[in-house]
């Protein structure tokens, strides 16, 4: 392909030198961007050939005896099943519970930093995210990509589900990573102890997280054919 390319350049810049005469600086560099575009692109394709090369031999690899590729696409199903949130999981982790303040706050100023409210919830599971958590529940509610948590009064909603305190939040993953994310110095739980928050950060060899039951609401997008 760069051998072809490299031929059809120079016939152009044959014809540019014949019609046009000089050839301006700027004319140079539209043409050298358009060769870094060209190679860029012949790039990706040999990226995206390897790639279905390789999915090509783990198919041919694990063809059984009938023929049949049944058992490696049904493998394959699982794996996309589990990164959408939609398989059982277990593995090493951390369990975070959560309870409202016990201290009094009938005089207190803003009595509502006494309790828990749905941006505390939601700023713990982004720390778990961020700390590299590959699955993570709420009250044994799935959390996925598209899960609402937002205020329904003095409970609060996740899923379109009503939950009310002890919050217990469940994230799978390193879990000396997720405990130090947790209990970071000046980091949003240490917040929010100062308020008399109730938080309890336990690590745990293995633990359990259900899958997410509900059926996920895809309204706007759609896939774009061909695409990358």
């Amino acid at each position: 392909m760069a051998i072809i390319f490299g031929f059809l350049i120079t016939i152009q810049l044959k014809l540019n030198l014949t019609s046009e005469g000089i050839i301006t600086i700027q004319r140079l560099l539209d043409m050298e961007n358009d060769v870094n575009n060209v190679l860029s692109e012949i790039s990706n394709l040999k990226q995206s050939v390897a790639e279905a090369g390789q999915k090509l031999k783990e198919y041919e690899d694990n063809i059984g005896d009938d023929g049949s590729i049944y058992d490696s696409m049904e493998n394959e199903l699982k794996k996309i099943r589990n990164y959408a949130g939609l398989e059982k999981v277990e593995g090493p982790g951390i369990i975070i519970t959560l309870n409202d303040s016990l201290e009094s706050f009938e005089d207190a100023i803003n009595p509502e930093l006494f309790l828990i409210h749905d941006i505390d919830v939601l700023e713990i599971v982004n720390d778990l995210k961020a700390a590299g958590a590959e699955a993570i529940s709420i009250n044994d509610v799935r959390i996925i990509s598209t899960t609402s948590i937002k205020c329904g009064g003095p409970t609060i909603n996740i899923n379109n589900s009503r939950h009310a305190t002890p919050f217990i939040i469940k994230a799978i993953g390193d879990a000396k990573t997720l405990e130090a994310t947790a209990l970071a110095p000046d980091g949003y739980i240490d917040w929010m102890e100062y308020s008399g928050i109730r938080i309890d950060v336990k690590k745990v060899d293995n633990l359990t997280i259900n899958k997410y039951t509900d059926t996920p609401r895809i309204n706007y997008q759609k896939i774009v054919e061909g695409g990358v």
